[in-house]
């Protein structure tokens, strides 16, 4: 006579789920120590339930330079302004003068000689604020970030054109000794325009913003960072408007991995919320502001008027307010 066991169905499935459990917290550890700086709670930011702070200070300096160890000869302010929901971009010379550590010089001579530190410092004693970030783009860094936020809405004042001499052979009827006309061939220079960038409303990718950014259009300085005020200005009213949760935080990680800055993941909550926030409930957000001075023994001077107004744009005061 056989006997019918009890089956242990339970104690199978009961074994299973200890098993996957395991195995979860196996993986977690293994994620863990490959990415131990990164907390993945600060990606989860309600924007409804955000409210800027006044006392919120997001002045940082972005830079970009053509290779990743060059030094930078593009250096923009941007600033945060919680009062009005508004974000300043103050495009600035390279040869701004500024103040480190007892040393004077241009933008580009404390990086070079010092490093981003003594930029942003230079810049802190020059404006009487605080500049508690800064990035510094090289090229294919820069054409990266762009292209993961998209094309990029560009209004070209009007047409570039570059003139261009050339050698070009020309046929031409000519007498020969008083004879009948014959056709002879004949190498002439000829001037012709070329336009490079046409006036109107483009969609450039990050190369062609970058070579537009970059160009010499020898209209002046001031011509030319207005052309990069008006690009980040539209980079951000255009383009970063409504842009969503997983797009802001790949943008953040291509700038913490991928350039020069002081942000670290950390920051990131803060950020996406006030950029979240502003896209949402400003139209257009963004203006730009572009400084005036004059010139001393090589160096850009930022007059203190110009200080004064554009500290008033920010919505941070003036450190010269009283001179």
């Amino acid at each position: 006579m056989s006997v019918r066991r009890k089956s242990n169905w339970y104690i199978y499935l009961i074994a299973l789920i200890a098993s996957f459990a395991l195995l979860g917290l196996f993986i977690s550890s293994i994620w863990s120590s490959i990415f131990p700086d990164r907390d993945e709670s600060m990606y989860n930011v309600a924007r409804s339930d955000y409210r800027p702070s006044a006392e919120i200070n997001l002045t940082s300096l972005i830079m970009l330079s053509d290779m990743k160890a060059s030094v930078p000869t593009y250096y923009m302010l941007m600033n945060y302004q919680p009062r009005d929901e508004i974000i300043v971009f103050v495009p600035l010379r390279e040869n701004t003068r500024v103040t480190y550590k007892g040393n004077t010089g241009s933008l580009y001579e404390m990086y070079d000689n010092y490093g981003a530190e003594a930029v942003v410092k230079g810049i802190e004693e020059l404006l009487g604020i605080e500049c508690i970030h800064y990035i510094k783009f090289d090229r294919l860094s820069f054409i990266d970030f762009v292209d993961m936020g998209g094309q990029v809405y560009v209004s070209v004042p009007s047409d570039v054109v570059e003139k261009e001499t050339k050698t070009v052979l020309k046929k031409e009827m000519v007498e020969v000794d008083g004879g009948e006309p014959e056709e002879v061939t004949r190498s002439v220079k000829e001037t012709v325009e070329n336009v490079i960038y046409k006036e109107g409303v483009h969609f450039m990718d990050g190369e062609t913003l970058y070579g537009y950014l970059t160009y010499d259009f020898k209209r002046g300085i001031d011509y030319t960072l207005a052309i990069q005020g008006s690009a980040a200005m539209n980079m951000v009213n255009k383009n970063f408007r409504r842009i969503s949760s997983t797009q802001m935080q790949g943008l953040a990680e291509s700038i913490i991995k991928s350039t020069e800055t002081d942000i670290v993941f950390k920051d990131y909550t803060t950020i996406q919320a006030i950029f979240g926030y502003t896209s949402e409930n400003s139209i257009n957000p963004c203006e730009y502001y572009i400084t005036y001075g004059e010139t001393d023994g090589g160096y850009f001077v930022i007059s203190d008027s110009c200080i004064k107004t554009m500290l008033g744009r920010m919505g941070l005061g003036s450190k010269i307010a009283d001179k």
